[in-house]
């Protein structure tokens, strides 16, 4: 996941995640969220979930890390410390991936239908005295992102929630994430090339277009 969409408001986001929000600047529409980008994620709050803002991207020696493949936390025994006590949800509408098997490489814009809200696992780390930081966490695309890419973001359900948030997140890893999943309301369509540009940030971006050449 190399960008995604958050499009919703505070009354969705407490109703899916029990969660409230004091900054209306917090959840302003946003669908072209990228690396850098300072972007809500939900986090526990002495036992309570939290929204707050955090900077989309981790830097591990040279290098900025905006996504983990839950293999590489899972065999790693520092990652998955840390998954225990930093474990995050990121509120996703959806997100983009795009297809590089072509020279132009192709947008195209994923979302699930029955879920007007996806929680998309992260892990957060403190980089400063009031700042964090995030990565979103990956695991082996389904057979129907397969063709678009290797990887996708690991999406939490609802049951999961707390365990996710409040010390049990390895459990979930070793349990929901170790096999591959079909989600039958998962669909993917084209979208428009301004998304390639981050300074656009419009509902145009999410707009489906039609097929353009043989390689869509």
């Amino acid at each position: 996941m190399e960008r995604y969409v958050l499009d919703s408001n505070a009354e969705t986001i407490d109703q899916y995640f029990g969660v409230l929000s004091d900054s209306e600047s917090l959840l302003e529409p946003t669908f072209n969220a990228a690396t850098g980008h300072l972007l809500p994620i939900i986090s526990s709050n002495i036992g309570k979930p939290k929204l707050e803002a955090a900077i989309w991207g981790l830097t591990y020696g040279p290098q900025k890390v905006t996504v983990m493949g839950v293999e590489d936390i899972a065999s790693n025994p520092a990652f998955m410390d840390l998954l225990k006590t930093n474990a995050c949800i990121i509120p996703v509408s959806g997100f983009y991936v795009w297809k590089k098997t072509v020279s132009d490489p192709l947008p195209f814009f994923v979302r699930i239908h029955s879920r007007e809200i996806l929680a998309v696992a992260g892990m957060w780390k403190q980089i400063s005295e009031s700042r964090k930081a995030y990565v979103v966490i990956t695991r082996q695309a389904n057979v129907l992102l397969k063709p678009l890419g290797e990887s996708m973001p690991c999406i939490i359900d609802p049951e999961d929630f707390n365990n996710w948030l409040h010390g049990n997140a390895t459990q979930v890893v070793a349990k929901k994430f170790a096999h591959n999943s079909f989600m039958p309301d998962m669909t993917v369509f084209r979208v428009p090339d301004l998304v390639n540009d981050t300074s656009n940030n419009s509902k145009e971006l999410i707009q489906p277009i039609p097929k353009l050449r043989d390689e869509d």
